[in-house]
């Protein structure tokens, strides 16, 4: 006798969906209506992407404050720490532009209210997103400003 076949499950991604889904199955779980829960959820989201950019902001602040006081002997070291700890640095600038003008801007959620409270709560979904986007992409330049540094670093020790 052959083994019952497993149902197979499919599975779908969870993001990315639009906001106006996502604002539905926000609404299938708090009640159907209930605006102030939805926008309270949508606040606290903010939140989180706040104190995670704070950390990258923190991150670089630390980096350039090392690269202060060592900075010019590393580069001094080497021709690969120069070119290591130049575009190290580049690339953490660009991070720290990209945390003040995406996830740090100072917007509040009731500012740009749409015609409906819906629409106003797709509108924070969308925002929401984009500085999600924006935080993603100063990892990564922060992720590959810092690779540039600790190579300097290491130019510096094995004196590359």
């Amino acid at each position: 006798m052959s083994e019952p076949r497993k149902k197979k499950i499919r599975t779908s991604r969870a993001y990315p969906q639009t906001p106006e889904r996502e604002l539905d199955y926000l609404f299938e779980i708090h009640g159907q209506g209930n605006y102030s829960k939805v926008f309270d959820v949508l606040v606290k989201q903010f939140d989180v992407l706040q104190s995670r950019a704070q950390l990258l902001l923190g991150l670089v602040t630390i980096t350039l404050t090392i690269t202060g006081f060592s900075g010019p002997k590393i580069a001094a070291s080497s021709l690969f720490s120069k070119v290591s700890i130049s575009y190290g640095l580049a690339f953490i600038l660009v991070s720290a532009v990209l945390i003040l003008m995406g996830p740090l801007q100072l917007r509040w959620g009731t500012r740009r209210c749409k015609d409906t409270i819906r629409d106003s709560l797709v509108h924070l979904i969308i925002r929401r997103n984009e500085r999600t986007k924006k935080y993603h992409l100063a990892s990564f330049f922060l992720i590959v400003g810092l690779s540039g540094y600790v190579g300097s670093v290491i130019g510096y020790l094995f004196n590359v």
